[in-house]
């Protein structure tokens, strides 16, 4: 009989909850819009050194999908049984947090920082739509809190912790987005991986296994062939 996940997933995932739930109401009654705006000033105007600065940007356009999907497509192809799982259930979080993400931003309309600050410097493409919240920061949170609570390899999940760090700070540091916007993506992304864990291991199990079986096979075919 396979074991259950633990309550404390569900515990963590209400927590996660609390904190987005504070933040979002926060934001909505702008009772933190003078710091939030603030930190995006001081953020922005970073005095970093060129090297860093290409960093940032690389970490801003490329650090989301152009990363993530890879990561995801390497542990199909050849991680072990068990990592072919974690990737399943890894890519389906991250589905639920792209649908998540986009229905919050078409409610909670916030204009981008350069939009309403004097003095933003942009050093990426400018999105208009809504910034709260954060997609990159979602994703990337989702990608890095599984892997911490997941991965067997610890020095990974961390490397790969550092990665969502680092696009993270640079949505605000290439003008896109206020802290907050960053740090409620954080929180809706801990939520999302904590209640979606458990809800998979406790109810949808059978069904990634048998995904899983189909793509070992796919997989075994496709190889023969080659």
């Amino acid at each position: 009989m396979s074991s259950s996940p633990p309550k404390s997933l569900l515990a963590a995932g209400l927590v996660f909850f609390a904190l987005f739930a504070i933040v979002t109401a926060l934001v909505l009654l702008n009772i933190t819009q003078i710091w939030d705006a603030r930190g995006a000033v001081a953020i922005d105007h970073a005095n970093l050194s060129s090297s860093l600065n290409g960093l940032m940007i690389l970490a801003s356009d490329y650090g989301r999908e152009y990363f993530w999907i890879p990561v995801v497509a390497i542990m199909l192809a050849f991680g072990t049984r068990k990592t072919k799982i974690l990737a399943i259930e890894l890519a389906t979080l991250f589905v639920v947090g792209i649908i998540l993400g986009e229905a919050l931003k078409y409610v909670i309309e916030r204009p981008r920082p350069f939009q309403e600050i004097s003095g933003i410097t942009t050093r990426v493409p400018m999105s208009t739509d809504s910034s709260y919240p954060s997609g990159h920061a979602l994703i990337v949170s989702i990608g890095a809190i599984f892997a911490l609570l997941k991965f067997e390899r610890k020095v990974i999940s961390v490397l790969l912790g550092i990665e969502a760090a680092l696009v993270c700070f640079s949505r605000v540091y290439v003008g896109m987005h206020y802290p907050l916007d960053v740090l409620s993506a954080i929180f809706l992304g801990g939520f999302i991986v904590s209640i979606g864990v458990f809800l998979i291991e406790r109810y949808f199990r059978s069904p990634i296994h048998n995904l899983t079986s189909l793509i070992e096979r796919i997989l075994r075919i496709n190889l023969f062939r080659v």
